[in-house]
């Protein structure tokens, strides 16, 4: 099943992004688990994994997000951010995190549904410590809808970490959470399958990443 995932995803790349931009992710990808002692690659669905909420089809499977792609995007952050809580909802094994850091972001917490998953990403960041020892991830085993969102937090992260109904729920905490503590926020939203739900929430749009006939993802912003 997974190594026909990996065949779907590649030529859905070629298709969508062409020869030469599906070349960079593909480099980027062994180069950066190398540089930086983890591995996240795989695709992992959830089926079998222990799960801290209700097992649907609004949870997604895990993938890790292009290299390139988070490099890129993280950086088009106002610098302002950086010593703000980066909340990664569908962290998995990590990879987004460990980037953002990368990226200069210093207070970083992953959330993930997989207890196996976030067993993984604490496993990839013992190894990372070992390179980083300033380094500030903390990944929970927790549903997205019930975490709380720390007061000053100012990036939330995902790619598609789940459906139109679990994205509701998350995006009315936020939208909760900045009407208790006003300030300005940023949501990254890679592979944006359901980006209705920013529009019509009052999110608006503050940079777009397209590449080829792909859409690879939206940061928005929101103050209240």
């Amino acid at each position: 099943m997974k190594v026909f995932q990996y065949i779907y995803y590649f030529f859905r790349s070629l298709y969508y992004r062409g020869f030469i931009n599906t070349f960079r992710l593909l480099s980027y990808e062994g180069k950066y688990e190398k540089l930086l002692g983890i591995n996240t690659h795989s695709i992992v669905n959830l089926d079998k994994l222990t799960l801290a909420g209700e097992n649907t089809t609004q949870n997604h499977h895990y993938q890790g997000a292009s290299y390139f792609i988070l490099f890129s995007i993280f950086n088009e952050l106002p610098l302002e951010t950086k010593s703000f809580p980066l909340i990664d909802y569908g962290c998995g094994k990590g990879r987004a995190l460990f980037v953002a850091e990368q990226c200069g972001f210093t207070h970083l917490i992953g959330v993930d549904i997989a207890k196996e998953l976030i067993e993984d990403a604490n496993e990839n960041k013992a190894i990372y410590k070992k390179k980083n020892p300033e380094s500030s991830i903390d990944f929970l085993f927790e549903d997205a809808t019930k975490f709380k969102i720390p007061n000053n937090a100012c990036v939330f992260y995902f790619f598609n970490p789940f459906g139109e109904e679990i994205m509701q729920k998350v995006i009315n905490n936020i939208k909760e959470s900045v009407k208790l503590n006003p300030r300005n926020i940023y949501c990254i939203y890679l592979n944006p399958k359901y980006k209705a739900v920013f529009d019509k929430n009052g999110f608006e749009v503050f940079y777009t990443k397209k590449n080829k006939r792909y859409l690879e993802g939206v940061i928005y912003t929101l103050s209240i």
